[in-house]
């Protein structure tokens, strides 16, 4: 087992192991997945179905967020670590942890707040405001990812992003269908993406012989 010290550079190596085998794009694919079921449920609902349908944002978050880190935990225990062996991340430090999340709960919020200022607003452009939204922001998380690792996959994965997301904003869709079909597509676009990953990452690395096959 490595233990990566984080005082030590680069430190590159070690990020990017994380992301040799797929699992972040199948991960994060399931979850848009997820999402578009959830947007798809919110456009055929009214009345107090609807409030409850909005109320469950926050736990379809949580909850395929869980089942996600599952999924992807279990993926590379079966698949990766058998084949080119486990790396343990240090931990942050408590504190650390909440500053982050409280950072990412605050986020999320004004850019919630501001995505309903703009569809609201009486006077916007005659667009779907959501999939751009969606579309940009999205990009700018695969970017930074992009930045921090130096794989060039998720520049592409960015730009795809943001051009899905400001095709379907002139594409006449409403907001919410808007939102179904970025995820939708966004969805197939990175299990895709996981899948040749998957299939390169197996192909040079097969499962070593046991001691008994030697």
């Amino acid at each position: 087992m490595i233990k990566p010290d984080p005082t030590s550079q680069p430190q590159r190596r070690i990020i990017q192991y994380f992301y040799v085998d797929g699992s972040f794009e199948f991960g994060f694919g399931l979850l848009c997945l997820l999402l578009a079921g959830y947007f798809y449920i919110e456009t055929h609902v009214q009345g107090w179905l609807s409030a409850i349908v909005d109320v469950s944002l926050v736990l379809v978050m949580i909850g395929g967020g869980y089942l996600v880190n599952l999924l992807v935990r279990k993926l590379k225990e079966r698949v990766t670590y058998p084949r080119t062996g486990y790396i343990s991340y240090r931990q942050e430090k408590q504190p650390k942890r909440v500053r982050r999340a409280m950072i990412s709960i605050v986020t999320g919020g004004l850019i919630a707040a501001l995505a309903t200022v703009l569809v609201a607003a009486p006077h916007r452009p005659n667009i779907a405001v959501m999939p751009i939204f969606s579309g940009i922001l999205f990009g700018l998380v695969l970017a930074i990812i992009a930045w921090r690792t130096a794989i060039p996959r998720f520049y592409l994965l960015a730009l795809l992003s943001a051009v899905v997301g400001i095709a379907l904003s002139f594409s006449g869709l409403e907001d919410y269908p808007g939102l179904v079909a970025y995820y939708a597509a966004t969805a197939v676009i990175l299990l895709f993406t996981g899948a040749c990953v998957l299939r390169s990452y197996l192909r040079k690395n097969p499962v070593p012989p046991r001691e008994e096959e030697k």
